[in-house]
């Protein structure tokens, strides 16, 4: 077999059903491989720019849990698309970024001396999991079955791998590996099980802390089956929205809001399972814990990496949330009246433009993509997510601009679920482009774009840090009814937020690709007092 139709039957053999990217001089041979061997199976998505590839795999990657894949050529083909690798790296995400390159025989050459030159394997290697080179046809299997290893153990991650023309151009004779299943980590040692144990049961208050690796693992029911036992409130981090559903009695969301900070203060034991204390989720490492501090974790390395802990627990989470739940006693606890006042308190805000209205028309299952902008901001806080993989955003990297992409390929995974991306005007003009991708495929989601023609929240954080002086945060946009009107799209604009929930509906019923438009030009100052962090006080006042 030649090398390319080598490598389109290790991606099927893997589950891989589409790919995402743009042909080029040194990946023409594995694209006329995928077109004569992965017809039928794997789909290939044509993107303007290869931004928005990896984030396109990223969407596809979070709203199934499976690997998502991106083809690009080497050098500006792979730099271009490595702002996706690294959000992926942050957030902990699935996918792989295949690329082609020049002659091995060429390796010997400086890379600035190539023709797309990038040594690729230094670019990549601190913002991915795993990254390689096929070198010869008999390497393909095996570093596709490497990279799949890698993303399907433990904490996912991206991957990058490289093939040079002459191992794609090339023949050889070698076995498909079969596809690589996720297994779960070991189970943990009872004793430190029952440690965690004794430790919750002489806490009045304890509240669990919750990261993105209970939903890799698969844990998600455990983890509300202990939190109903011990009566304890569930906060999680930004990647780990959704593990406990946001309807439930004991849910806070994010780590970050202001019902959560305020039962951390009350709490006087912090059960973490699977958080990586992030900067983000933990304002800078500045945020205090309440002690004992006990630590769930399948990563014998993150137990006590960010913060000392005294019960640590390594392990496959699942069995270690059910050997945790059976070893405590039920608990009748004292957090309702406080969660009750909290909530109380945080009800009393005024509401929200635009998100109580997209929660209300989506279903459970219904897929939101948001960008980083004002309004999104509170999406953390203020948007319930019912089930995993619903929620999208750029967690840790927080890439401006990834919410359309991402949309588009959490569309394309899920072409029965309504997908709405909701964006700012700035973060809607670096995808824009791929509105070509949205009509020439039928991906037929909703976007939303907040268009109040600045970047909000730079300005913002100007006026604030310097004595109000402001620099090229105002923005000129085009008429974004009729720029996605040139494309064909649906279009709609909200002239009124009371007609948006009736819009939107129409919007999704529509079965093209839409674009909504909010002008909301007039209420910048309004919007800069709806972002958390740029606020004096933690609630929002009418």
């Amino acid at each position: 077999m030649r090398g390319g139709d080598i490598l389109i039957e290790c991606l099927k053999a893997q589950g891989v059903r589409c790919v995402f990217g743009m042909p080029g001089t040194q990946n023409i041979q594995i694209y006329d491989s995928l077109l004569r061997c992965g017809a039928g199976v794997i789909d290939h998505y044509l993107v303007r720019h290869e931004y928005a590839a990896t984030h396109m795999a990223d969407g596809y990657a979070r709203s199934t849990g499976d690997v998502g894949v991106a083809l690009t050529v080497p050098g500006p083909g792979a730099s271009n698309a490595s702002t996706g690798i690294l959000e992926a790296f942050t957030d902990c995400v699935p996918v792989l970024l295949i690329t082609g390159q020049s002659d091995s025989k060429f390796y010997t050459r400086h890379p600035s001396k190539m023709f797309h030159g990038l040594d690729q394997m230094s670019f990549f290697e601190p913002i991915t999991k795993y990254c390689a080179i096929a070198k010869t046809v008999d390497d393909i299997p095996n570093v596709v079955e490497d990279a799949f290893r890698a993303m399907r153990t433990g904490r996912p991650g991206p991957v990058v791998l490289e093939f040079p023309m002459d191992a794609i151009t090339g023949d050889g004779e070698v076995d498909i590996p079969p596809r690589v299943e996720r297994q779960p980590a070991a189970p943990p040692n009872p004793a430190d099980v029952q440690a965690a144990a004794e430790a919750l049961q002489q806490a009045d208050r304890p509240i669990l802390f919750v990261g993105s690796a209970v939903i890799h693992s698969n844990a998600c029911e455990e983890l509300q089956q202990l939190a109903e036992k011990l009566n304890a409130p569930v906060v999680v981090t930004r990647c780990g929205k959704g593990a406990l559903r946001e309807d439930h009695p004991l849910a806070l969301q994010q780590v970050g809001g202001f019902l959560a900070r305020q039962a951390l203060e009350l709490a006087d034991c912090t059960l973490a399972i699977g958080p990586r204390f992030t900067s983000i989720d933990t304002g800078t490492w500045s945020l205090e814990f309440p002690r004992p501090l006990i630590q769930f974790d399948e990563d014998p390395a993150e137990i006590g990496l960010e913060y000392p802990c005294d019960v640590g627990v390594v392990g496959d989470l699942k069995s270690t949330l059910q050997a945790l739940t059976e070893a405590v006693d039920a608990s009748k606890g004292t957090w309702k009246q406080p969660l009750d006042r909290l909530r109380e308190q945080f009800d009393a805000q005024p509401p929200l433009p635009l998100l109580p209205e997209i929660r209300a028309v989506l279903p459970d299952d219904g897929i939101l993509s948001v960008d980083v902008h004002g309004i999104g901001y509170a999406s953390f806080f203020e948007f319930p997510v019912f089930k995993t993989q619903t929620f999208l955003y750029p967690n840790i990297g927080v890439a401006l601009g990834y919410a359309f992409p991402a949309a588009l390929g959490a569309k394309i995974a899920n072409p029965d679920k309504p997908v709405v991306c909701f964006s700012g005007d700035g973060g809607f003009m670096m995808g824009a482009a791929e509105l070509a991708t949205a009509m020439m495929y039928g991906i037929n989601l909703v976007t939303v774009v907040v268009d109040d023609s600045a970047l909000s929240a730079i300005k913002g954080s100007q006026q604030r840090g310097c004595d109000g002086r402001t620099i090229d945060t105002d923005l000129r946009n085009p008429d974004f009814v009729q720029f996605a009107k040139s494309f064909g799209a649906y279009t709609a604009q909200v002239d009124d937020l009371a007609d948006f929930k009736g819009i939107l509906q129409d919007a999704l019923a529509a079965e093209r690709p839409a674009i909504i438009v909010v002008p909301m030009r007039g209420r910048q100052e309004e919007i800069i007092g709806m972002i958390g962090w740029l606020r004096s006080e933690p609630l929002r006042s009418k």
